[in-house]
């Protein structure tokens, strides 16, 4: 079934690039030629094997096909396009957390699945893990959520594949995202804190307390505390690449196809700034020290296009990236 995944996979990406141009889908049934919310949509999918783990073939296909359609209905019956593609990812995650306490069935039997009697998550899925983190993250920004709960929720995700991650790859790619992210979001929140003390400079209308900032020493200080156990627990890095797989040509074939994309529309930019450096480092990292580097490289491109294509079918001008916060100082 893993062959069949990477196969829609790259008809999607292709079928991306005939399409990138043309802008906003319209229409009762604009959902179904929703090309980069499919891809996303697949990736939660690609669990639908493990549903039925001794069914024929053409089963695991029907079910996979099934869910996949049934989460991108979901993702548009939300009024929010970034939150639609949030819940998605949040789906995903749960999914995976939950099976990982109960027997790690989902994780092993999945389309990307391991397929070995351990339990735990294998590098593909943790991968996927670490990318629908993100996903979750963007969406807890575009409904204003104060962004600090992006770091936690990044510092706990690493915590957790730490854990249940069957190599150290997933530990260090998880942590170091975590790191990447908090870092620049604590960074941001200092920069509007102070903007909005030159803002109330010569203003004696009334006079507004501004926080000092003393409140990100004690969130960085547990962030940072989360990921230093992360990284104790995940143990020490190694790089173990294996042998070529017959699933390399598809990885490759994928890369290329995203790569063409994204460069046919590079002013499209689905991810704020912080967002986007921190996806670069998480599929970087995880991609270095995994067994199945082309594989982790392969998702980070596909799913990066599958927003990028999200992007372009909301509107048909580009759009300025999210800020971290456009409310005011908490």
């Amino acid at each position: 079934m893993e062959e069949f995944a990477w196969t829609l996979w790259l008809l999607l990406s292709v079928w991306g690039i005939v399409r990138a141009r043309r802008g906003r889908v319209v229409g009762r049934r604009a959902w179904l030629r929703d090309w980069g919310g499919a891809i996303l949509a697949l990736s939660v999918g690609s669990f639908a094997p493990a549903l039925a783990p001794h069914s024929p073939l053409w089963l695991h296909a029907l079910i996979l096909l099934g869910l996949s359609v049934g989460v991108l209905r979901l993702m548009h019956s939300l009024d929010s396009a970034d939150v639609g593609r949030g819940v998605a990812a949040g789906l995903g995650l749960i999914a995976l957390f939950l099976d990982s306490l109960s027997g790690g069935a989902w994780a092993r039997e999945g389309a990307l699945g391991h397929g070995a009697d351990a339990q735990g998550v294998g590098d593909l899925y943790g991968a996927l893990a670490i990318l629908w983190g993100l996903i979750a993250c963007r969406a807890w920004l575009a409904i204003e959520g104060n962004p600090l709960g992006v770091a936690y929720l990044m510092g706990a995700l690493a915590l957790w594949l730490s854990w249940a991650g069957l190599s150290p790859a997933l530990g260090w790619g998880a942590t170091l995202t975590a790191i990447t992210l908090s870092l620049l979001v604590i960074q941001r929140e200092l920069t509007e804190r102070r903007r909005v003390r030159l803002a109330l400079q010569n203003q004696p209308v009334r006079i507004v307390r501004v926080a000092k900032g003393y409140d990100l020493v004690g969130h960085s200080a547990v962030v940072m505390g989360l990921c230093a156990f992360a990284l104790w627990r995940s143990g020490a890095p190694t790089i173990a690449w294996g042998s070529l797989s017959p699933h390399e040509g598809w990885h490759i074939a994928i890369v290329i196809v995203c790569m063409v994309g994204l460069l046919r529309t590079r002013t499209a930019r689905p991810l704020p700034p912080a967002l986007q450096r921190a996806w670069l480092v998480g599929a970087a990292t995880t991609a270095l020290l995994s067994a199945q580097p082309t594989g982790v490289v392969a998702l980070g491109a596909l799913l990066y296009w599958g927003l990028v294509g999200a992007t372009l079918q909301e509107t048909l001008t580009p759009t300025p990236n999210l800020t971290l916060r456009t409310g005011g100082n908490e």
